[in-house]
């Protein structure tokens, strides 16, 4: 894949746990979290708060998340509380960060233009 048509990926900070491949996307309503996550954090399924959000993946097949959790995330000095949806798919990254937190954390992604 050509360098300017990658995925921003980043390594941050969850809980207090350096976790790799996390996809920023500006255009994701919603943050998600991979289910097999849950366990790096002390987490359990048990713990997760329910809800009612239908989402669809990439290919477009609605999906019935597992629940909700908030996590603390911290890039920098910055450490924000975050929602999550906990998803079970297996996807190429870890976490996903949509708009509401990439704003709220007063960053500005770069994207093609």
């Amino acid at each position: 894949m050509k360098g300017h048509l990658k995925p921003l990926l980043l390594t941050l900070e969850i809980e207090r746990h350096k976790v790799n491949k996390i996809l920023v996307d500006g255009g994701a309503p919603i943050h998600i979290l991979q289910k097999n996550m849950l366990k790096r954090f002390g987490k359990t399924l048990d713990e997760l708060k329910p809800h009612n959000i239908l989402i669809s993946d990439y290919a477009g097949k609605s999906l019935q998340p597992e629940g909700m959790n908030l996590l603390d995330v911290q890039i920098g000095s910055v450490k924000r509380t975050t929602m999550f949806i906990v998803t079970p798919s297996k996807a190429n990254f870890n976490v996903l960060l949509g708009r509401e937190w990439i704003h709220g954390v007063g960053e500005v992604p770069s994207t093609v233009h």
